[in-house]
């Protein structure tokens, strides 16, 4: 078992999975924007109007069935709006990310998304749902935090990761992170480092939340990987149990640090 695995085992293809926006009063523009960022995706978008349903939502369908309905206004603040380096700058901290739902249900769909410049807004998914188990963990404050950077100088080169991860370690979290490169930078962080020059390490991208065994709160995991470091193949699932086998294997497989 490997990260590829584990995205071939979450990813969930045998359902239909839609987006729409009801009773739409934003500009054409405005709108073409959720069918933009999705376009290249198993999630079909449409605007819709329905009599007794509020104007300007989004609704999530599966199957043909609303699993989850979000504001316009809330997915285009935290999504379509802004741009990767809202996180990097730390403009937005972990204490305010506030993922919409309709965003955070999509679990289970599997994204293929390119970064800049080979694409535009794609990768905003994965970075949304990075933030969105590490705010998870954040708010636990105990169990286990896995993260993989593909090379460690991103930890305190981006001023906004940087914050993000002196505010995880200085919580009860048992946080771990993997990459590539000089440790030394980090040894007076709170944080175990596993410093592993291979390809999985060089190309993987997770970032998993595992709760306390005693605890009711639910764990999650973003797992992707890429072949390029231009093309992201990956998935997010919000499962305890899940994201306890990701974390056992990154633990069996790398640490030894």
């Amino acid at each position: 078992m490997g990260l590829r695995e584990f995205i071939d085992e979450f990813a969930d293809g045998d359902h239909e999975t839609s987006l729409s926006i009801v009773n739409s009063e934003q500009p054409p523009m405005v709108a073409r924007m959720l069918n933009s960022l999705f376009e290249e995706q198993s999630v079909d978008v449409d605007e819709v109007a329905r009599v007794l349903s509020e104007s300007d939502v989004i609704q999530l369908r599966r199957d043909g069935r609303v699993v989850a309905e979000s504001e316009f206004d809330d997915v285009r603040d935290s999504i379509l709006a802004v741009n990767s380096d809202l996180y990097i700058t730390g403009t937005r901290p972990l204490e305010d990310v506030d993922t919409p739902a309709v965003v955070r249900d999509l679990e289970g769909t599997r994204f293929r998304v390119r970064g800049y410049p080979a694409g535009t807004k794609g990768k905003l998914l994965l970075i949304e749902i990075s933030r969105y188990i590490e705010a998870m963990a954040l708010r636990h404050g105990d169990g286990e935090l896995h993260t993989g950077f593909q090379r460690l100088s991103r930890i305190v080169d981006e001023r906004g990761t940087e914050r993000a991860y002196e505010k995880l370690a200085d919580t009860d979290l048992d946080v771990h992170v993997y990459g590539v490169g000089d440790p030394s930078p980090l040894e007076s962080r709170a944080l175990t480092v596993h410093d592993e020059d291979v390809p999985e390490i060089r190309r993987g991208w997770f970032v998993v939340f595992v709760p306390p065994p005693e605890s009711e709160a639910v764990g999650a995991a973003l797992v992707a990987v890429t072949e390029d470091d231009v093309e992201w193949d990956g998935v997010w699932t919000i499962d305890t149990g899940r994201a306890r086998r990701v974390a056992a294997y990154l633990s069996a497989e790398y640490g030894q640090n």
